[in-house]
């Protein structure tokens, strides 16, 4: 008889499992937790239990992801406020340098912009230094952020201290206009498989704010 032909069986005569109950505690299972052998009973027991902690530990990690990912988001309307109450261009650039790396923990960022500023008394701040063709290319193949370590484009004028992750997030209008780049002296905040939303977001948000700041004809 093979394997197949007992579980036919046993499917088909569900009775022999109330008319067998003293047979089946004879029968010794190796535990799953390698403590010898238990009783079929105390097998299904352990498979259940283990099952509840496993549904416990996946609830616990969606509520810590959901306070998470609410942190963020309360983060980003502090940033979308503190945008739309800027004045001027000096002042979302001072927001950019001071403000995120405050309410994200980050080390450092470095902001370039290739759109020619409408008050031309701005193009002697820094964000407008030039851009290498080759940066603006890598810039626009972009799909989604970029996260990980500092890419090849990156200059020496971007951080004051080596940055040991980085996200680069693309600004755009109708075209690309620049990035913005958050550095962290953590090698594991940004990595290259990790979700990006809420990097989208920010762009998104600073990109319009800096719409009523550049000539983007």
């Amino acid at each position: 008889m093979q394997q197949d032909d007992v579980k036919a069986y046993l499917k088909a005569n569900p009775e022999f499992f109330e008319q067998n109950a003293s047979f089946l505690a004879e029968i010794r299972l190796p535990s799953p937790h390698g403590s010898g052998a238990i009783s079929l009973a105390e097998r299904q027991q352990l498979a259940q239990r283990d099952k509840i902690d496993a549904l416990k530990t996946n609830f616990a990690e969606l509520v810590l992801n959901a306070r998470d990912n609410d942190a963020i988001t309360n983060k980003i309307q502090t940033l979308n406020i503190a945008l739309h109450k800027a004045k001027n261009f000096d002042a979302i650039e001072q927001l950019i340098s001071d403000l995120l790396p405050e309410i994200f923990d980050l080390s450092e960022t470095c902001m370039r912009i290739w759109a020619s500023p409408l008050d031309s008394r701005n193009r002697g701040n820094l964000v407008f230094s030039d851009v290498s063709e080759q940066t603006k290319t890598w810039v626009a193949a972009l799909i989604q952020p970029y996260c990980g370590k500092l890419p090849e484009i990156a200059t020496d004028d971007w951080f004051l201290e080596p940055a040991a992750s980085i996200a680069l997030i693309p600004l755009r209008d109708a075209h690309n206009v620049g990035f913005l780049a958050l550095a962290s002296d953590n090698t594991s905040r940004f990595y290259a498989e990790m979700g990006t939303d809420f990097l989208s977001k920010i762009g998104e948000i600073l990109s319009a704010a800096l719409s009523r700041h550049l000539d983007l004809s």
